[in-house]
């Protein structure tokens, strides 16, 4: 694609959530394809507002406590600054702009799923489904309806199991079993906060995660593709990537656009895969419905999600991003990779090296000579949020 098709010169864009890590890259591609940048977030010193490519920031109430008293900010900033692009970030903001889209429709641009589209990408259970319809992979789920159904289904298991809230992120509400005695008592106690949790086998942790990130229009025409894998995370029994490469598998792509146009899916969003040590096979896991931790690594590669979200966005023209370059390393490295080689019984065999931290393949999510503040910023949203779990 020529520069021309991706300039955003003039453009104002309304990033939400700027306190996440992912804000970072996102920022930066939009300043340097033009746009002006307004993020808002509820802290007082979010790493995105520390970028030079964030022309403003706005504090918005913390949604988390203040559901209502946010809606009518987001309205109110919409409806006063009338900005060319919405991106919101996270997922309760998501599902509030998908649930109310009244608050930004009449003054802005999005590209959205509508909201039974965003409830079969967000519900696990929801998501299996549709998984087997387009055939692929998942591993033994089952979604128990009754104490009886329950009863039965723990008698007859094998092996450890995974407790998982239908709707949920991060690991919150997970739980592992390892013996299939505790079946029983597990999941009562989870649906006793998530209703009806899915149970299902439970996955090798050394299997390696895939990734595939797609962008797509209101019509579901494919505009951006992208896949990566795995190699680090933290923490290292399972969580966000610290390190991943660009990795092209062709037959997961093919899977992924399938399933999403399966469910009528518009935007961006990330499939996840899990490989099953014990078939060799990738099996699905969810779906991310919004931009993802590891964003830097697709923009590295070539595929620049956040302006070709714009662009789409604003019914601009473009040429589809369809191929990419492989073996690009993208890497958080503070905290996240750092704490992995802290925690890694392995941390002085590790592969690549914690120690290679140069090369003319090699990015960092929030390390930049040219942009550096966000990595004090993200400094201190680490040590908020490590005060907050004290408390």
């Amino acid at each position: 694609m020529n520069r021309m098709n991706m300039d955003l010169k003039g453009c104002v864009v309304l990033v939400t959530d700027i306190d996440r890590r992912k804000s970072i890259p996102l920022i930066r591609s939009l300043g340097k394809a033009g746009a002006q940048v307004v993020g808002i977030s509820y802290a007082a010193f979010p790493m995105g507002g520390f970028s030079r490519y964030c022309h403003e920031q706005l504090r918005c109430p913390d949604y988390r406590v203040q559901k209502l008293a946010f809606e009518q900010f987001l309205e109110t900033t919409c409806r006063e600054m009338r900005p060319d692009v919405l991106i919101p970030l996270e997922d309760v903001v998501l599902e509030i702009c998908v649930q109310k889209p009244e608050i930004w429709e009449p003054f802005t641009k999005a590209l959205l799923p509508n909201a039974s589209v965003l409830d079969v990408a967000y519900d696990k259970w929801q998501t299996l489904l549709a998984a087997q319809k387009a055939q692929i992979a998942i591993p033994f789920s089952a979604c128990p309806k009754t104490d009886d159904e329950l009863i039965d289904l723990a008698s007859n298991w094998v092996g450890g199991a995974v407790i998982k809230p239908r709707k949920s992120s991060g690991s919150r509400g997970l739980r592992f079993v390892n013996d299939p005695i505790d079946i029983v008592s597990t999941y009562k106690e989870v649906s006793q906060e998530f209703p009806y949790p899915v149970i299902q086998s439970r996955l090798d942790s050394s299997g390696t995660g895939l990734g595939v990130c797609l962008l797509l229009d209101k019509n579901q025409n494919v505009l951006a593709i992208f896949g990566h894998e795995r190699l680090r995370e933290y923490p290292i029994e399972g969580g966000p990537s610290t390190l991943r490469r660009s990795y092209k598998n062709h037959f997961l792509i093919e899977k992924s656009v399938k399933l999403l146009k399966e469910i009528r899916f518009s935007g961006v969003a990330m499939v996840e895969y899990k490989i099953d040590l014990s078939t060799g096979e990738p099996v699905l896991m969810e779906i991310n419905p919004r931009f993802w931790g590891s964003l830097h690594l697709a923009i590295a590669a070539g595929v620049n999600f956040p302006v070709l979200y714009c662009l789409s966005a604003l019914g601009r023209p473009l040429t589809p991003v369809l191929e990419f370059q492989e073996d690009i390393y993208a890497r958080w490295l503070i905290p996240g990779d750092l704490l992995h080689f802290i925690f890694s019984p392995n941390r002085f065999h590790l592969k690549p090296s914690f120690f290679k931290f140069w090369g003319n393949d090699l990015f960092y999510d929030e390390l930049s000579l040219d942009d550096p503040l966000p990595t004090l910023g993200l400094i201190i949203e680490s040590l908020q949020r490590l005060f907050e779990k004290k408390r």
